[in-house]
């Protein structure tokens, strides 16, 4: 053998080391790049469906002030422990989420986002379905999860303009208008509230599951519907709803939200300087109600009137400990319950 056959001997197993080294390290940039971006609506798969609901699961987490992990957020799922890695190692994978030294996670400003319009299109969609479809209540939910992770920006845009932008979902739940936080709810559960001779509303229902769901619903129990508790025995309670006396496990209750039942509500704009009260209900159009939503007008919420301009418009408001000016016409949009001091 010759020196050129020598050469070309050795210089072709080289060059296709370097070839297939180029071609790998080619292959894991494209996949790690794919990994870190958000995944398009036509293309979702059943990993990227799997970390946007534990995405979901760790924004409830933190909106309740829970510091997370892996496992806490297993556990918020119903799931084995055993795959806390593959949660976190998903959300970390798209920039959803980060760890600190102690192990401890916490959502990014992009997973943030990715976790608000997640659930403006879960509700957009179960109030479409509902009231478009005429689907039952209790059925919405699976249907519109399913829908949430197949829904590009642009066809949730044109939903919620076609639906005239509600501002909450059949269940009770506000549905946040684009780039908004989701307004947190003061209802409380009315295993919680539900002490005798109390009067309160059912503000939202629990999703899930779905066969109690089916049966708050069969009992007449609903969004916007008044009842009071006559009696609370360990494992139930005994309310009145349109005249009938229902014993509801305790159970169940933990799955029904409510607030106090007004007594005399009024025009926000009629409270006097100096005085507090408690939203009630928010009237006007979905755009305007989502404003006043965002703005911290939530059922429940407390607001006190700090002070009028000299002709009396605006009018100065504390809601949350923010101060909110306000023009006659959109504070009357907000029914309130004046409240006694102690």
């Amino acid at each position: 053998m010759n020196g050129t056959g020598v050469g070309s001997y050795w210089l072709w197993p080289l060059l296709t080391s370097v070839l297939a080294g180029l071609w790998i390290w080619t292959a894991l940039q494209l996949r790690r790049a794919r990994s870190r971006a958000r995944p398009v609506a036509s293309e979702r798969t059943h990993e990227s469906v799997e970390a946007e609901d534990a995405l979901k699961a760790a924004y409830n987490l933190e909106e309740m002030g829970d510091v997370w992990d892996g496992q806490a957020l297993a556990r918020s799922m119903d799931l084995p422990t055993a795959i806390a890695g593959n949660l976190t190692g998903a959300l970390l994978a798209f920039g959803w989420a980060e760890e600190n030294a102690e192990g401890a996670m916490r959502l990014t400003e992009e997973g943030e986002a990715r976790a608000h319009e997640l659930i403006r299109a879960h509700r957009l969609w179960e109030h479409y379905l509902v009231n478009r479809e005429g689907m039952p209540l209790e059925a919405v939910h699976a249907e519109a999860h399913r829908r949430e992770h197949e829904t590009s920006l642009e066809e949730l845009e044109r939903l919620d303009e076609e639906l005239g932008h509600p501002a909450w979902d059949p269940h009770g739940h506000v549905i946040p208008a684009p780039g908004s936080l989701v307004p947190a709810s003061l209802a409380r559960s009315l295993l919680e509230e539900g002490g005798p001779g109390s009067r309160l509303r059912i503000a939202c229902l629990d999703d899930e599951p779905a066969a109690l769901l089916a049966q708050l619903v069969a009992l007449g129990l609903k969004p916007g519907v008044d009842i009071e508790v006559l009696e609370k025995e360990p494992g139930v309670l005994r309310i009145r709803l349109n005249g009938e006396i229902i014993p509801l496990a305790s159970a169940a209750a933990r799955h029904v939200s409510v607030v106090p039942t007004p007594v005399l509500p009024v025009p926000m704009g009629e409270l006097p300087v100096g005085r507090r009260a408690r939203v009630v209900e928010i009237a006007g159009s979905g755009k305007h109600q989502r404003r006043m939503l965002d703005m911290g007008f939530v059922p429940d919420a407390e607001v006190t009137t700090l002070r009028r301009a000299p002709l009396g418009d605006p009018i100065e408001y504390r809601i949350k400990g923010t101060a909110v000016a306000l023009r006659s016409k959109d504070a009357d949009t907000v029914l309130v319950e004046e409240m006694s001091y102690e």
